[in-house]
């Protein structure tokens, strides 16, 4: 019998470990996102397709070669059979050399759309699970209110059979307890919604998520804490600031080709030919050179507006750098202030439990003649406040998150060091 109850309880305790264990970390949740995401593995496929554009671009610069064999008949009945080679070179053309530039320039802007995109999918992936994590709080906090409003109608009912108070502070505590329980039916839909939306970016439905920690806080250092040191971090590794730059030295590079369609183009070929009907064969080398003379105004043409478009993109660079500037300032500015609400929501909520506190010991005294109704509004205002602390805190996270974003630092160390912060 010992034995039994042995293996039971083993059992139990198995049980309870594997259901505290399920939360899903955010190093999981990372990894699954990369896996699912389409647009993510787009941006891959499209860096591998640019490596092909540098090889064709390569391909007009290199020699090619060329054969053909001919059959042909006569109406007397005689036939002719022979056949060619040709081997054709581009000795000097511009424009192939500014394609190529153009070309290499494509790589390195796919491989920075790779980055962009992570950082992008990093953070809807943070924001998914933050908002899933703050979401169990919530039901957490309306699942708490609703047991003390439980226990508040079931103290009322005691001080009513005592003849202590009327009923109508029964009446009150029973509607309060029904709306308690229409708050945890509404968190309960709000968690299943959440779920839902990080299921998307992970492709599987999450049981739990980690939470952050709000029982011992502290405001989490920063990796630099100079407004400075960010905007530098911000013009070196923001994604799209370095796309934005390369965009121009892509639009420079059209301009170079556009403007080489004036420029002569110097073409060689060396052939051989056999036809064997009368044993013919030879050899022909050709060098030949094209100067172009631009009639009709579709070189000026093309030049006129590659510049033009040069001009966008220059402006499209000083608006990304501007914004940029602008939120980065924006962002790290708004921490401090941002943290101090949060401490400010600690403080709010201690005052309010203090103040239900003391509400409840008059109650239970019948001091002050103290209602259920005034207990009532001052535990609503307590968990109106643990809520608001809730959204302060996440709040201060997603801003930091942004910050990180901007500057290109939303990565896999990232998502490990936030792992840290968060709690099961």
């Amino acid at each position: 019998m010992a034995a039994l109850w042995r293996n039971t309880l083993l059992s139990l305790s198995l049980g309870l470990v594997c259901t505290q264990s399920f939360a899903l970390t955010i190093d999981q949740a990372w990894e699954a996102a990369k896996q699912t995401s389409p647009d993510y593995r787009i941006k891959q496929l499209k860096e591998s397709q640019s490596q092909y554009g540098v090889s064709l671009s390569k391909s007009a610069l290199l020699p090619s070669l060329q054969g053909s064999a001919t059959t042909g008949w006569t109406k007397d009945g005689g036939n002719s059979n022979g056949y060619n080679i040709s081997l054709n070179q581009s000795i000097w053309n511009s424009q192939n050399w500014a394609a190529l530039d153009q070309s290499q320039v494509d790589v390195v802007i796919a491989k920075i759309a790779i980055t962009q995109a992570k950082n992008t999918l990093a953070e809807e992936l943070i924001q998914a699970y933050f908002a899933l994590a703050q979401a169990q709080r919530s039901l957490s906090i309306a699942e708490q209110q609703r047991k003390d409003s439980q226990q508040l109608l079931s103290l009322t009912e005691q001080r009513y059979k005592s003849g202590l108070i009327m009923s109508t502070g029964i009446d009150d505590a029973k509607a309060h307890v029904i709306g308690t329980e229409t708050t945890v039916l509404q968190r309960q839909s709000d968690l299943v919604e959440k779920q839902s939306e990080l299921a998307i970016v992970i492709n599987q439905t999450p049981d739990r998520v980690n939470e952050i920690d709000s029982q011992n806080l502290h405001q989490p250092a920063l990796a630099v804490n100079d407004e400075k040191a960010w905007l530098n971090k911000a013009k070196d590794n923001s994604p799209e600031l370095l796309i934005a730059k390369q965009n121009v030295k892509r639009q420079q590079l059209a301009v170079d080709q556009a403007q080489a369609g004036y420029y002569p183009t110097v073409n060689g070929s060396i052939g051989y030919s056999n036809n064997f009907d009368n044993n013919s064969e030879g050899m022909s080398a050709n060098l030949g050179v094209s100067v172009p003379i631009d009639l009709n105004g579709a070189i000026k043409t093309k030049v006129s507006q590659s510049k033009l478009e040069l001009q966008i993109a220059k402006q499209q660079l000083r608006k990304v750098e501007l914004n940029l500037e602008n939120n980065v300032k924006t962002r790290f500015n708004q921490l401090d202030l941002d943290w101090k609400r949060v401490e400010m929501g600690v403080e709010k909520v201690k005052s309010d439990e203090k103040a239900l506190r003391t509400k409840e010991i008059l109650f239970n005294s019948g001091a002050d003649g103290t209602t259920a109704l005034d207990v009532i509004n001052v535990q609503d205002t307590v968990y109106r406040s643990k809520e608001d602390l809730q959204q302060l805190l996440y709040q201060y996270w997603l801003n930091r998150i942004e910050l990180l974003k901007l500057t290109g630092q939303l990565n896999d160390q990232t998502i490990t060091q936030l792992s840290q912060a968060l709690m099961p």
